[in-house]
């Protein structure tokens, strides 16, 4: 491979983009059903209606939808195997991550985002309090330094030492029960690609890579998270 980064053509590029767009809006739409009393159990149902009615095909993790965590779980990292939605209902002044995963026609969308409730309303991090804001603060950090540091020729193990480097300089801790703050995006489940500590895979090799950041202070309740999918477009990391 170039250092251009891994060449897809217009038409499948076009795929990766319309599930992306897909997994963001509804993840978008979603937010409308995050209130009090609503549960995880509730909200995954409301995300496959969501996503279903908007083209998904399928579901490539597990045929899970998405990964939802509220409250007192919002520190849980399980394997789609194994993690099973809560029925607990979410309070007035809760968090709420969630991680869709729909597919179109084997095509992978891959995003996540984190929610916050005040007296029963939607806000934004800023608004829901002074940790909540720190934490969005720490993910977005992450994100900027992926986009600064990030060459083709890197491996994920070189990259996911620069991102836990800064992460530690935050004050945070990786969540991931792997280690890990990313994977490429394909076909195949089991055969990803992971960022993390190990994994010798060169940027360049596949198409595109998620980035998603399982965040929390060290002791503190609350966890963070914000994924999106980036591609290298003329040895340069971009969002899908």
């Amino acid at each position: 491979m170039s250092g251009a980064g891994f060449i897809l053509s217009a038409g499948d590029l076009a795929r990766y983009e319309a599930a992306q767009a897909l997994a963001r809006e509804s993840l978008a739409e979603l937010g409308r059903y995050i209130r009090p009393g609503a549960t995880e159990i509730s909200l995954m149902a409301e995300a496959r209606r969501i996503m279903d009615a908007r083209g998904a095909t399928g579901y490539w993790w597990f045929d899970m939808p998405c990964v939802i965590l509220a409250g007192p779980r919002l520190r849980v990292s399980e394997e789609g195997d194994v993690y099973q939605a809560a029925d607990i209902p979410i309070a007035p002044d809760d968090m709420v991550t969630v991680d869709v995963a729909p597919e179109i026609d084997g095509i992978w969308g891959d995003c996540a985002r984190s929610f916050f409730l005040k007296d029963g309303a939607l806000v934004t991090a800023a608004e829901a309090g002074p940790e909540q804001a720190e934490g969005m603060a720490a993910e977005a950090a992450l994100h900027a330094h992926l986009l600064e540091v990030a060459r083709p020729e890197m491996t994920f193990q070189a990259l996911h030492g620069l991102m836990a480097a800064r992460l530690a300089e935050l004050g945070f801790e990786n969540l991931d029960f792997l280690g890990n703050f990313g994977h490429n995006i394909g076909d195949d489940l089991h055969g990803r690609a992971y960022m993390d500590a190990t994994c010798t895979v060169r940027l360049d090799t596949v198409p595109m890579f998620t980035f998603e950041p399982h965040i929390a202070k060290p002791g503190r309740p609350l966890a963070f998270k914000y994924e999106e999918v980036y591609r290298f477009e003329g040895g340069r990391l971009r969002v899908l």
